[in-house]
This record gives C-alpha cells, structure tokens and sequence, in this order.
C-alpha cells in the first residue's frame, strides 16, 4: 500500500503542536499555581526593591528563613493589604540593638548586613528580642523608613506568626523557574517547527493528485488514421 506524500511530515506536525501546547499550558499552569508575581509598592525596601517594581513570590512557603524577602497579611498590625519585609530572626533566635551599635546582633554575633540604605539600626530605636516558637522577626532594608517590627514591642515582641507570611520572593536563579522556563521555550519552540511540517505536507499531497483511473466521462476519441 502506497503512503500518501507528505503523511510522515503531517504526522510530526501534529505531535510537535501538541507537545507545544501542552509544555506551554503545564508551565503556565505550574506558575499560577506555585508563583504570584506583585508590584511593590513605598520605599522600606529601599535600596533592595524600589517603589513599583515587580517581584516574584512563591506562594505558601513551607519554610522561612532569615534573609528572606517575603510579603506578609499582618491582622495584628492593622495593615491595609500585604507588606513586604526581611526576615531577619527566626525562632529561636536572639536579635539585638541598641542605640549606638554599629551593628544588629544576631545571637551575640554582628550581623552582616550589605542590603540595608543607611544605618542598620536607623533611627535609633532599641530593642532585645528573643523569638518566640513559629514567630519570625521582620525589618525593612530601608530602616529610617520602615515600619516594621520594632514599632509594634507590645504585640509579642514585635514577632509576627510565620502563617502571617503569604510569600517568599523567589530569586532569579531559582532551580525550578529555571525549569519552567526551559520546559516554556522548549514547547515555543515546537510550535513553529509543527506549523512548518504541517504546511510542508498539505504542499506535498497538493502537488502529487492522484490520476483518475480508467475512461474520463466526456472524452472524445479521435481516430486520425
């Protein structure tokens, strides 16, 4: 039995646009599901985040630790809406400063802090906090400005519950965006190739019609002998 032309670039047409799709729609959905992307808004996280810029958060982290940038939905602080913040203690941890300090100190040691604009312990304000059991301690980088959990002592030291935190911002190396992103370009990239073999076979059977077999209906033979 003869194959129809082009049957073979037809059928790599079909499972390459298929594969496309499905890469595409698995990691979008993985996305939406896993990550949320948001704009930040104010000038705490200065100079690490700047008014308006778009950051990603995975969602429901299931861990926190300190130097994470997360957002956090703080009833006790009767915020409106969700902050961003740093974490910069965890439970179990002893974070410190007073006034004059060159430093905060984590657990009696000076914690090194790159991130922060201005003086780590701006403006000045006190405080000894050990943390309590599922409880996180959270500044802003920009601690002139920051609103954070030195201002709020009476509320378990300052200490929000981690079931607080909404977000962890995932960074740009993050394995598993790495991923998604590679599984998106690989079904991207897939598309075109089956639209291109699909068009290539509708060509090939155009141009190889099939002949009628047998007397064509309505031909005139001419006997010219």
């Amino acid at each position: 039995m003869e194959h129809r032309p082009g049957r073979k670039r037809g059928i790599w047409a079909i499972v390459l646009l298929i594969l496309g799709v499905a890469l595409n729609a698995g990691a979008i959905a993985l996305m939406l599901s896993l990550f949320k992307p948001v704009i930040y808004a104010g000038d705490a996280m200065l100079p690490t985040l700047s008014d308006g810029e778009q950051i990603l958060l995975k969602k429901d982290p299931p861990k926190v630790r300190p130097g994470d940038i997360v957002s956090y939905d703080s009833v006790a602080w009767q915020r409106s809406g969700p902050s961003i913040g740093r974490v910069v203690a965890v439970e179990g941890d002893h974070i410190a400063y007073a006034k004059g300090d060159a430093t905060l100190t984590l657990n009696g040691q000076p914690l090194d802090e790159p991130y922060v604009l201005g003086g780590p312990g701006d403006p000045g304000l006190s405080f000894a906090v050990s943390v309590p059991r599922g409880r996180v301690f959270v500044l802003g980088d920009n601690r002139g400005n920051s609103e954070d959990s030195r201002y709020f002592p009476e509320l378990e030291y300052g200490t929000l519950p981690v079931s607080d935190v909404t977000g962890v911002r995932v960074p740009e190396e993050n394995a598993l965006m790495l991923a998604l992103g590679l599984t998106s370009t690989v079904g991207t990239l897939a598309l075109p190739v089956g639209i291109g073999l699909g068009i290539s076979a509708l060509v090939a059977r155009r141009k190889r019609q099939p002949v009628p077999a047998g007397p064509v209906w309505g031909a005139v033979h001419v006997d010219e002998s």
